[in-house]
């Protein structure tokens, strides 16, 4: 199985607003989360949650997650599994404080599904 990224423009743009030390933390904790995505999920889904469930057209399901970071720090990402090509990707939206991330959650799902014609 392979692991393959793709981190928005958003995301880098919350990057560059973090400390050093910060930013190293939260480096650390997506390896951990990426590797646990390929070797039994433990971590990711201890790291994990879905605040809000959106009601996708056709019983389609989100990928959409909230991934601790650090204890200030939330991370909005989704991930898919493509079974047919052994490949799972982590798609890394937004880096947000923990008060508004469940907010912010919210608008990056309704953002995307709606731009997918899902909602």
């Amino acid at each position: 199985m392979e692991l393959a990224f793709d981190i928005t423009e958003s995301f880098n743009r919350d990057m560059l607003l973090l400390s050093a030390s910060e930013k190293e933390v939260v480096k650390k904790q997506i390896n951990l989360v990426s590797q646990s995505l390929l070797n039994g999920q433990t971590a990711f889904k201890e790291n994990s949650s879905i605040p809000y469930i959106f009601n996708l057209k056709g019983g389609l399901d989100s990928s959409l997650f909230l991934i601790r970071a650090d204890k200030d720090h939330r991370i909005i990402a989704a991930v898919d599994d493509d079974p047919i090509f052994e490949k799972v990707s982590l798609t890394l939206f937004r880096i947000v404080d923990k008060k508004g991330a469940e907010t912010v959650y919210r608008e990056v799902g309704e953002d995307i599904y709606k731009k997918l014609g899902l909602l």
